[in-house]
């Protein structure tokens, strides 16, 4: 009983901070041919945005397009993909959902171990 009652607790606490990741698509209007197809990704939340759409700032910080983002809950910037002279992102998106998996265990075990 106390082993089920543990997988439970790991289980919820897994999926209870799925949604404290987002992934972040930004591309630019004129290089939408090129954008990732992150479907399937699990365990956060993916948005899509245009680089015209972003504040000066954010804009003027990057400088390629397209960019894929992973921030945790607080914004932190948890892991990057960018594309290269082709304009498009050459990763698997096994690597992508792996990122995002180790980040949720790291979380995991950090909140386990807190409790």
């Amino acid at each position: 009983m106390k082993k089920l009652i543990s997988i439970f607790f790991l289980l919820s606490v897994f999926f209870i901070s799925a949604q404290d990741l987002t992934l972040m698509h930004v591309n630019a209007k004129w290089n939408q041919n090129n954008n990732y197809n992150l479907r399937g990704v699990k365990n956060c939340k993916i948005q899509y945005a245009l680089l015209e759409d972003q504040a000066p700032s954010l804009r003027a910080q990057i400088t390629s397009v397209p960019i894929i983002l992973l921030l945790d809950k607080n914004g932190k910037p948890r892991g990057q993909w960018k594309a290269g002279l082709s304009f498009k992102i050459e990763v698997p998106v096994e690597e992508i959902q792996n990122r995002v998996n180790v980040i949720m265990l790291e979380s995991s075990r950090r909140r386990a171990t807190s409790n």
